[in-house]
């Protein structure tokens, strides 16, 4: 499998969601995953969470494998 990353994205990434003490992404924790499910609560207590592939190198590299959310956990 080619890896397939967006380079602008993965810029915008290391500026701004990495932890400047461990290296590791803010949003993920390097899983490659973000999930909001239970945490996502709208003003009006409407819980829209859900999960998405992350925009590190790790979710970029799920988001391009043939795995879907959906099959991942």
């Amino acid at each position: 499998m080619e890896m397939r990353r967006n380079k602008k994205v993965t810029e915008y990434w290391l500026e701004y969601y990495v932890s400047n003490n461990w290296g590791l992404c803010s949003l993920c924790g390097n899983t490659g995953i973000i999930d909001s499910t239970q945490t996502a609560i709208s003003p009006a207590g409407v819980k829209c969470g859900r999960k998405n592939f992350c925009i590190c190198p790790n979710g970029q590299a799920l988001r391009a494998s043939e795995l879907t959310i959906e099959n991942i956990n």
